[in-house]
């Protein structure tokens, strides 16, 4: 029974001097001063570049802000909806009402490739955006309809990630 109590008592001692030894051991300088650090990019604009060369296609991108510390480095994700193939798969005539549903879905389109670029590369959103994406859906009569989203100008969205 003695034996037992001195084993008993010896394994406690023995925990709490290794438990005082690790939490009393001084860190080394790479544990002590490494604090998380982040960077961060920006998606700060949607917009129509420019002209498309054919006029049967519509053109759209977004802009990825890298923040460095010399400036930006930008990067344009960029999307073509071929004006033709798109009235055909949402059942419109080609008319400037359905250009300009086409353009909006290039805008919606870049925008959104771009912040999946930025999420598979591991940024995590830290902002989200304030705006509502076009629904287009199936009506009872079998047409497809569009319920609009919020054309109102598109806030910057922020991303961060830690810096490896």
């Amino acid at each position: 029974m003695k034996r037992r109590s001195i084993l008993v008592a010896a394994a406690i001692i023995l925990t709490i001097g290794g438990v005082v030894g690790y939490y009393a051991t001084a860190r080394s300088e790479a544990q002590r001063n490494n604090p998380v650090r982040f960077e961060y990019a920006v998606i700060n604009g949607n917009y129509l570049p420019y002209p498309a060369d054919n006029p049967s296609v519509v053109s759209s991108a977004a802009n990825i802000c890298y923040l460095q510390v010399a400036g930006c480095q930008n990067e344009e994700v960029r999307v073509e909806v071929n004006l033709s193939k798109f009235a055909q798969d949402e059942r419109l005539e080609n008319t400037g009402g359905a250009r300009r549903l086409a353009q909006e879905r290039a805008i919606q389109s870049s925008f959104s490739r771009a912040v999946a670029k930025l999420g598979s590369e591991g940024w995590e959103m830290v902002e989200a955006p304030d705006i509502e994406f076009d629904l287009y859906y199936t009506n009872p009569q079998g047409i497809q309809t569009v319920k609009e989203g919020s054309k109102t100008e598109r806030r910057h969205v922020w991303f961060k990630r830690e810096r490896q």
